[in-house]
């Protein structure tokens, strides 16, 4: 008897971890980058733009970023924005954006991003810049999925 006691103790414990159930924990908020350049429309074509969302599960506060655009040939661009915000809620955005940037050759855009209650995160795109016109390679289509 007490061998079959014994045999079915081990294969529960042996079975058990099979019909055991994960849980996710919360989430919490979660910080995302996305860089967009400029459209050749008006009035987008002298805009170099971010937006950092909130794809997490609560809200974000106490929102700081920077952005910075470098490069052109020579060195002769070198524009910053700084940004702040009290709070993204979950599934939602803030943008900044760099206006009026003039200037030729290849161009860096960085943009970092810190919370109170969530991890920095930073995102970077190259483009190029041709006079006012920053482009960055489907930029625009990246930001809509």
């Amino acid at each position: 008897m007490k061998y079959k006691i014994l045999g079915i103790i081990i294969c529960m414990v042996l079975i058990l971890p099979m019909f055991s159930f994960t849980t996710v924990a919360a989430q919490g908020p979660k910080l995302e980058i996305k860089i967009v350049g400029g459209l050749p429309i008006n009035p987008f074509i002298r805009y170099v733009g971010g937006v950092i969302g909130n794809v997490g599960d609560a809200p974000a506060y106490n929102i700081s970023c920077k952005m910075t655009i470098k490069g052109g040939f020579g060195g002769t661009i070198s524009e910053t924005q700084y940004g702040y915000t009290n709070e993204i809620l979950p599934n939602n955005g803030y943008a900044i954006a760099i206006l009026d940037t003039v200037g030729f050759g290849p161009v860096l855009i960085t943009m970092t991003a810190s919370a109170t209650n969530a991890e920095n995160v930073t995102g970077t795109a190259k483009g190029f810049q041709i006079g006012g016109f920053t482009w960055v390679p489907f930029s625009w289509i990246r930001i809509l999925t």
